[in-house]
Order: structure tokens, then C-alpha cells, then sequence
């Protein structure tokens, strides 16, 4: 199942064949809340729990998938720069350099990229996956007009 909490989205797994037939492919939050379907055109929409009120969310489910990976992407900015990693040669060194009583620079992480520029790139990568996703009056353009994405 593939999901996303920051959305609530749940996508079930492609074999799960009692929701595949009946077009249900996800939900968010909670299977009783709103359901995630998928039209007999391809489109992926949100509907609430009586199938009612549908509203356009993407142009298939891989391109849901690829909304969902591309937000991923953008919050990994968000984290602690993580140290760079040694090889195992680099921490040889490291370590008879410390029997020798020297001491080594410690290695450079790469520089984090700014959240203006991560931003650009999410609606730009958005925008050129599926453009009418990202069109006025969309789910993904409620949740893109979110204090967060200013």
C-alpha cells in the first residue's frame, strides 16, 4: 500500500481485487471517510463515502503516484542535513590518523537546498506531470494554496 501522511492518501496494493472492481484504489484518512476511484477514463478522483461530489485529482494513478513522490522529495529538504557517509577506507583512515593522535576535517555534507527552491521545483515538476491536477479549483491546488507552500 502505498500512503502518504502528510495528505492522508492511501493507495491500496494492484492486486487487491474486491476494490479494483468496484474502482476504489485508495482513500484518505480512513476507508470510511473519503474514497479514492478511479473513472472508467483513467482519472482519479475523490468522492465521499456515498460515491457522491466528485472531485478531479489526477489524470491517472501513475501520475498520483508520481504527485505523491514529488511531494516526498520536497519535505526530505525539511529534515537535519544528514552527515556524509565514510567509506570504509575514509574510516580506516580516520581512525589510524586518531592512533597517530591527528585529527581529520570532518567530511562536507552537501549544502541544503533552500525551501523557495524546492518549492519552485515542486510546482514546476507538478505542473509538467499533469497540468490539469494543478489547474485552478483541483484538490491539488487547495492543498498547493496551503500557508506551507507560499
Amino acid at each position: 500500500m502505498v500512503s502518504d501522511a502528510r495528505f492522508g492518501i492511501e493507495l491500496y496494493e494492484a492486486d487487491d481485487r474486491d476494490r479494483a472492481q468496484s474502482g476504489r484504489i485508495g482513500h484518505v484518512w480512513s476507508p470510511d471517510a473519503e474514497l479514492i476511484v478511479r473513472d472508467v477514463d483513467g482519472t482519479v478522483r475523490i468522492v465521499d463515502p456515498s460515491g457522491a461530489n466528485p472531485r478531479f485529482v489526477n489524470s491517472s494513478i501513475a501520475s498520483l503516484e508520481g504527485f505523491l513522490e514529488a511531494f516526498r522529495v520536497f519535505y526530505l529538504g525539511d529534515r537535519p542535513a544528514v552527515p556524509a557517509k565514510m567509506t570504509v577506507d575514509e574510516a580506516r583512515a580516520r581512525l589510524a590518523a586518531l592512533h597517530r593522535g591527528e585529527t581529520l576535517a570532518d567530511p562536507v555534507a552537501a549544502a541544503p537546498i533552500a525551501r523557495s527552491e524546492r518549492l519552485a521545483t515542486l510546482r514546476q515538476t507538478l505542473g509538467a506531470q499533469d497540468p490539469p491536477a494543478v489547474a485552478e479549483g483541483t484538490w491539488w491546488a487547495r492543498i498547493l494554496r496551503r500557508p506551507e507552500f507560499d
